[in-house]
């Protein structure tokens, strides 16, 4: 049984490592002149392997019960042997599960390490181009530049399995080729949207409050999907904001943008507490310093730049004296609590960690086969399934990497 991988990546490694275990003689055909590129620069470099709070519930997917029942076959239980049985010593940090070194390159190692002990040919620099049915099988086609990798311009495999990736980060070789390809094959593709990246807001005021970071919440107004809020620790930029939790709902914000032009955010600034309280603690202040400044009462409870720019947005000189007028104070803990600022767009594939969008799941069988073109299988980024942060989109490469690889090689 010859099977070809198409792509070197998580779910490609993962697929050639489970397809061989199984007996098949595997092949990956790697655009890159390494494999793993993107693994590299996960996590920061520290690579978020997978996550203890493994659920479907921080995917998005329009069939959740596809995540549940692969992650039953591969899930994380699966995933922590896998790579304790490749020799990786993992340790967590906040759900998070990293190798111990915090270095990806510890991962990709012991990866390519297995590949390389399993028999799987790498072949590098190699650019497939095309796909073709055929009797038995496929034929693989590469670039004509670089025909002496197999002395010839196709192979023949008996099966395929494609883990091209999606469009992110197109430098580390996933600009939406393998998608077209599934594309001439015959598969229906999402929309496609860059997701898990930062956002562009409206205004000219994000220069002077760019670099600063605080524990907010926000919401997407009009959300129905009950998907479109977040929290966690914000960075605003000099274009909009950014920070982890941005990144988690960043794909909805794209599809908002794409449907309407724009999107509309309400940010929480203070989300240690509720309006009632922040109004409480300010309204407090006044009893014992009642002679200072609006900038010296709002000192402490964000940031400096943040408190201006709150002010400046009341019609308020922080240079004033306070005044305990309560409906004041009230529209400051408003725009503190509920600031509403319109994205008009999100950074793009190139900032982008990963893709939204992709391969339907309607298209596959549960072990990631092509319903349509038998013995050609589909897995990682290049499917219609994209999770938050913390190590979900990595355990999506390793579960349908491992069901597509085995699933191929029992074919």
């Amino acid at each position: 049984m010859k099977i070809a991988i198409i792509g070197g990546g998580s779910a490609g490694l993962a697929a050639a490592i489970a397809a061989a275990r199984k007996g098949a003689k595997v092949t990956i055909l790697e655009r890159n002149d390494k494999v793993g590129k993107k693994i590299l620069v996960t996590g920061n470099g520290k690579c978020n392997l997978t996550n203890t709070l493994l659920s479907s519930e921080y995917y998005y997917s329009k069939d959740k019960g596809f995540i549940d029942r692969a992650f039953s076959r591969f899930g994380l239980s699966d995933t922590l042997s896998f790579f304790n049985g490749l020799g990786l010593l993992l340790t967590e940090k906040r759900g998070g599960i990293y190798p111990h070194s915090e270095q990806a390159s510890a991962v990709l190692d012991a990866l390519r390490f297995e590949v390389l002990s399993l028999g799987v040919d790498i072949k590098e620099g190699c650019f497939v181009k095309d796909i073709e049915a055929c009797k038995g099988g496929y034929n693989v086609y590469f670039d004509r530049s670089l025909e002496d990798t197999f002395k010839s311009d196709k192979c023949f495999f008996d099966r395929v399995i494609l883990t091209t990736g999606g469009k992110a980060a197109p430098k580390t070789g996933s600009d939406g080729s393998g998608l077209k390809i599934a594309q001439k094959m015959g598969e229906k593709i999402s929309d496609l949207y860059p997701a898990l990246g930062g956002v562009k807001c409206e205004g000219d005021f994000w220069k002077s409050i760019s670099g600063v970071r605080c524990y907010a919440a926000f919401k997407i107004i009009g959300d129905t999907t009950g998907e479109g809020q977040s929290v966690g620790e914000l960075q605003l930029t000099d274009y909009g904001i950014s920070g982890i939790p941005v990144f988690c709902i960043s794909r909805l914000i794209a599809e908002k943008i794409h449907k309407c032009g724009k999107a509309e955010i309400e940010v929480d600034l203070f989300a240690d507490a509720d309006d009632e309280t922040l109004l409480r603690e300010i309204s407090s202040r006044l009893l014992v310093l009642n002679d200072r400044s609006y900038e010296q009462i709002l000192c402490g409870f964000l940031n400096k730049k943040l408190s201006i720019f709150i002010l400046k947005k009341c019609n308020i000189r922080p240079s004033d004296a306070f005044s305990d007028d309560p409906e004041i104070i009230k529209r400051i803990v408003k725009t503190i609590k509920h600031l509403r600022v319109f994205a008009n767009g999100v950074n793009g594939f190139e900032q982008a960690q990963t893709t939204a969008g992709g391969i339907l799941l309607s298209e596959v069988s549960d072990d990631f086969e092509s319903l349509r073109n038998k013995g050609l299988f589909y897995a990682g980024e290049i499917l219609d399934v994209d999770g938050i942060c913390g190590g979900y989109n990595l355990q999506w490469a390793w579960s349908s990497g491992h069901i597509a690889g085995e699933a191929a090689a029992k074919c």
